[in-house]
């Protein structure tokens, strides 16, 4: 393991380390004792699974997550890793310090509006559709996250959003409504935001099938890390090639997209006339 690992991991040596993920690893059902033994003797590498493993087990939250694995990838080789750690409902209890630990986020969204631009409302709908057990205060974590990123030191965030996004409504018409307006709000006012809309019908020269962040991070040493975000897990890269090939999508992406002052006053449109694109039929969840 290198000095930057140890550091990012709070240590200032392998052996430090080792000995401090070892006895967090006495907690751990995934490792046998033999393995802890091994690794707080320094006699056992650390993996990016080993790492991820405890992160899980501590609830870490998720930047510091990707930048702790994209560190330790970078000693172990590995490119690409999956995290299967709860999946959704478990991130919605995570609340990020993103401004102590990224310089930028660069979001693509095709689902669902991006949880750090999301009204409360919205995110207590959200939340609920998607099982979490308190949507409250899942909806009132994300609100002290907005209120971190907004806040001084906070990171830029460059924002592609699918106007597809806007037609799901996990909640009252008037909600959807007032998330839209929002958008608008924040896209207009908000300082370091870069939020740009492909609009419905828009033509497509490039497709991106699943939403994604790429996050850059301020310590020098720790790779950019590109994240798939699944019902089942977490999917990360970090490998240079792929970390490229996101961030070419996204630059793509922006260019299909409407400009940051298009993009508000479509919403502002959107929202004015919302009616027309999301109907009042209510489904009964039967066949």
């Amino acid at each position: 393991m290198s000095p930057a690992t140890a550091n990012r991991l709070g240590g200032s040596s392998t052996t430090h380390v080792g000995r401090t993920v070892g006895r967090a690893g006495r907690g751990c059902p995934c490792w046998s004792q033999p393995k802890v033994s091994r690794i707080e003797s320094g006699r056992t590498a650390f993996t990016v699974r080993d790492i991820a493993h405890l992160l899980a087990l501590y609830g870490v939250q998720d930047d510091v997550r990707a930048e702790l694995l994209g560190v330790t990838a970078v000693d172990t080789g590995e490119g690409a890793w999956i995290v299967r750690a709860g999946g959704y409902p478990r991130r919605q209890g995570s609340v990020g310090s993103l401004e102590v630990v990224t310089r930028r986020l660069r979001h693509f969204q095709i689902i669902t509006v991006p949880g750090l631009l999301q009204t409360r409302e919205y995110a207590h709908d959200i939340t609920a559709a998607v099982g979490v057990p308190d949507p409250d205060a899942a909806a009132e974590a994300r609100m002290r996250r907005q209120a971190v990123v907004r806040g001084e030191g906070g990171p830029q965030y460059d924002v592609v959003l699918d106007a597809r996004a806007l037609l799901l409504r996990p909640g009252s018409l008037d909600a959807l409504r007032g998330q839209v307006l929002a958008l608008a709000e924040s896209g207009e006012v908000q300082e370091r935001l870069d939020l740009r809309i492909i609009p419905l019908g828009a033509r497509s020269t490039v497709i991106a099938t699943v939403g994604f962040i790429i996050f850059d991070f301020i310590a020098q040493e720790s790779p950019s890390v590109a994240f798939v975000e699944a019902p089942a897990g977490d999917v990360y890269f970090s490998a240079e090639e792929d970390v490229a090939h996101y961030s070419g999508l996204f630059e793509r992406l922006q260019g299909v997209a409407l400009s940051p002052e298009k993009s508000v006053e479509y919403l502002r449109s959107f929202a004015a006339d919302i009616e027309r694109y999301v109907g009042p039929v209510e489904g009964s969840g039967r066949a």
